[in-house]
């Protein structure tokens, strides 16, 4: 990793010194434990379950657990500094949402119950319990009002029935936020959010294998007459979507930053090997058209770095809507691919082979685009905030 696009320095009103050094101990601990680390991962097909524990150690999990808990209560901007500093890394490209799944923390303090907290959350800073949102269904993603996954009520208990899939660290997670109906209407008003224990009997967990990324536990989950009970529900019965908007805007935003750093990755990569390769007796950096789409991709660069430093702003101000959080996923995650795809060009045969990070780091920015919303989903949120404008 080269580090000529990186930095922060544009943003020192809003992050801190303390910020600063927290981004430094990520940088750290990912130099330390996963990078070393992603040829025998690799080899092995799966991230070792250890890391969780280290990144635990390390004070990079249950970011917004208050003191009080045993957390550190930090603000949101310290889960969008882990998202970037992955994206910085290679190993970010093969590794999938990994850590930055940590955002579901973001539900259980916001919304749960006390006896949910003082069970969860020191499994949680520990790195004992990995966890994992269930919303999108086979024939439901975008399309809330598609979810068929039922709680139904017996007595004093649920029984919860249905499958999640392509769910982040589906395959390896201990605890799942799952959306379910808990009556007979179609709109998101009858969605209830559970938080189920993964070791309860009628729970079946499979990994399934992605295109990129391939260390990214990626999962399909079954839940058949798994029974839960009323201290299972995060919030109130039937208002899910209540509960998952306080995420939303995070999510989109770290989600960006994240694209952008892979994106200034994939250039900082592709400029030192165009200027190390020749081709006709000269560096392929000396050929016009290599400096044209260097230059159009800086450019690029540049203007998606200061806009996501103005989104930081605007959300650390509370000034930031939920339009403004579409038009980031939107736009930088659209702009992460192009990058990738013009720097895999100008590797040449080389940006096809696995063993050099620009083909993981096109790959995974593929899925960019899709998971946490779909670019064309973003596009539909920016359009009804312009009609309600007027």
């Amino acid at each position: 990793m080269t580090g000529e696009s990186r930095g922060s320095e544009e943003l020192d009103s809003i992050y801190t010194p303390e910020h600063e050094m927290f981004r430094e101990t990520v940088r750290r601990f990912i130099e330390k434990e996963m990078e070393p680390n992603l040829k025998t991962w690799d080899e092995a097909g799966s991230v070792d379950r250890a890391i969780w524990y280290k990144a635990g150690a390390a004070g990079l999990l249950g970011l917004g657990i208050p003191e009080s808990y045993g957390g550190s209560g930090a603000d949101d901007l310290y889960s969008v500094i882990v998202a970037e500093e992955l994206g910085h890394f290679p190993c970010g490209a093969s590794v999938g949402a990994s850590i930055t799944s940590d955002i579901a923390t973001h539900l259980l303090v916001h919304s749960g119950s006390e006896a949910q907290k003082q069970e969860w959350f020191p499994k949680i800073l520990s790195g004992q319990a990995i966890q994992g949102l269930g919303l999108t269904e086979p024939g439901a993603g975008s399309d809330v009002a598609g979810i068929v996954t039922r709680a139904r009520r017996v007595g004093d208990h649920f029984l919860l029935n249905g499958n999640k899939t392509y769910i982040s660290n589906g395959y390896i997670a201990d605890v799942l936020y799952v959306v379910a109906k808990t009556d007979d209407h179609t709109g998101s008003h009858d969605m209830t959010l559970f938080l189920v224990d993964m070791r309860t009997e009628g729970v079946v967990q499979r990994r399934l294998k992605t295109m990129g990324a391939a260390l990214y536990d990626v999962g399909e989950i079954f839940f058949e007459d798994v029974k839960l009970h009323e201290d299972n529900i995060l919030g109130q019965e039937g208002k899910a979507f209540r509960v998952l908007l306080s995420t939303f805007a995070l999510d989109r935003i770290q989600l960006a930053a994240r694209s952008l750093a892979a994106a200034e990755l994939a250039f900082d990569l592709t400029l030192e090997f165009v200027k190390n390769r020749k081709a006709f007796g000269q560096r392929i950096f000396d050929f016009q058209n290599t400096q044209f789409k260097l230059a159009e991709m800086k450019t690029e660069l540049t203007v998606g770095r200061d806009f996501l430093n103005a989104c930081i702003t605007r959300y650390a101000r509370n000034t930031f809507d939920m339009s403004v959080a579409a038009m980031a996923k939107n736009w930088l995650c659209e702009m992460e691919q192009r990058v990738a795809n013009e720097c895999l060009q100008l590797h040449g045969g080389a940006g096809y082979m696995d063993e050099y990070t620009i083909s993981r780091i096109y790959t995974n920015a593929r899925l960019q685009t899709i998971y946490a919303g779909t670019t064309e989903l973003q596009k539909v949120a920016i359009a009804k905030s312009l009609d309600q404008s007027g």
